[in-house]
């Protein structure tokens, strides 16, 4: 027991999670730092020179990037291409996405997409 506790284990007030929400939020109630960012083409340009042309913005980049374009199932430290239109990158598998999304989609880490007009689409 550490030196400045005074009192009973048993009638301590118990600071668990036992008061917090019972319903877990379902995918279309979560809210985070990419909710609002902006929808862009996705230029990512196959073997042969076309672009994906497909909508994506930050949120949904990690999904289309995986069911799309295969970018999973790779190691983290594999080096890939970013074969995003006129890139050529080498990045890492486990910063594929950021580099996506800071590069790319222009996602700021400190201010998002602060000094970009918000469209939303649908």
């Amino acid at each position: 027991m550490p030196e400045h506790y005074n009192g009973s284990i048993a009638n301590s007030t118990s600071h668990t999670l036992s008061k917090a929400p019972q319903e877990t939020p379902t995918a279309e109630k979560q809210v985070n730092q990419y909710t609002s960012c902006p929808w862009t083409f996705c230029l990512y340009t196959d073997p042969e020179g076309r672009e994906c042309l497909e909508f994506i913005n930050c949120g949904t980049a990690p999904d289309h990037f995986k069911d799309t374009h295969g970018i999973s199932n790779i190691a983290r430290d594999v080096e890939l291409v970013c074969v995003w239109q006129g890139c050529g990158v080498r990045v890492i598998r486990h910063n594929y996405i950021r580099h996506i999304r800071e590069h790319h989609l222009h996602h700021d880490r400190v201010d998002a997409h602060a000094n970009q007009p918000v469209v939303r689409w649908g």
